[in-house]
């Protein structure tokens, strides 16, 4: 009994000094993260962030404007007070296609940001709202059946999906790579991003409708292809900002409490 005792004791002592090992590994490089100097990597993650959220209310926004513009195009024929007009229920459906797609877009990057990691998803709801973006911009109604503005729904939809995927994924990657002194203000330069986005969409068309307004003056159809100028220009920001984000490494507290991998947490 004594030399089962004696056998099994080195064993645990060991067992035991690894753990705290582990713990005091942890602790060092939580205070790392938390007391380090605010410096380059943290304007980085917020650059690269916050041009993830200018992008998201560039795309929010300019479809206002895109569809009062594609009134004139799609309804230049109409009658009395729906010539020029985008019909409300259509022009509902079509605003409101993003947000719903925002709300399936930020249960399932949150989730799999959650399981797969940060790093892997993290650039990869950028490139479905480039994708969705750009096709938005070339929609047109189809042969038989779904009109531009249907065709533009589903595009939309999914662009609502990479949005709102984003939001989770931008908002707990900052977080977790912020310091402690600067995490408030570092989330709110990436959210204020957000409001530079819809002045861009604003001016956007502005300087766009003003190149055109030659153009639509001899035809009023020529707004055709302004509408999707103003639309597709949203990807610019999001593909400066691509490479970044696929390059960016995993939050070492995503390491230390989800992977639980204590050491290469503490080099990252």
């Amino acid at each position: 009994m004594s030399a089962g005792l004696s056998l099994h004791d080195p064993l645990e002592a060991r067992h035991h000094q690894s753990s705290e090992d582990e713990v005091d590994v942890r602790r060092r490089a939580l205070a790392e993260i938390d007391n380090a100097k605010f410096g380059w990597f943290h304007i980085k993650a917020c650059l690269v962030a916050g041009i993830g959220f200018f992008t998201d209310s560039y795309d929010i926004f300019a479809i206002n404007l895109c569809s009062t513009i594609m009134g004139y195009v799609y309804y230049a024929d109409a009658t009395g007070s729906a010539k020029n007009t985008t019909p409300t229920s259509i022009d509902m459906w079509v605003k409101g296609s993003t947000q719903l797609g925002c709300i399936f877009g930020q249960l399932a990057f949150g989730y799999l940001a959650d399981r797969l990691g940060r790093k892997k998803m993290y650039g990869t709801e950028l490139i479905i709202i480039i994708v969705c973006t750009i096709g938005g911009a070339f929609a047109g109604n189809t042969a038989r059946g779904l009109s531009v503005y249907w065709v533009l729904f589903i595009w939309r939809f999914f662009l609502g999906i990479g949005i709102g995927g984003d939001y989770p994924v931008s908002a707990v990657l900052t977080s977790e790579l912020a310091t402690s002194k600067n995490r408030g203000a570092m989330i709110a330069a990436v959210f204020a991003m957000q409001g530079f986005g819809i002045v861009a969409a604003a001016i956007v068309s502005i300087i766009v409708l003003a190149c055109f307004r030659t153009a639509v003056e001899g035809d009023q159809l020529m707004l055709d292809y302004a509408w999707r100028i103003i639309m597709g220009l949203g990807v610019v920001p999001g593909i400066i900002a691509l490479y970044s984000r696929l390059t960016i490494p995993e939050t070492p507290r995503y390491t230390l409490d989800v992977e639980q991998n204590v050491h290469r947490a503490a080099r990252d």
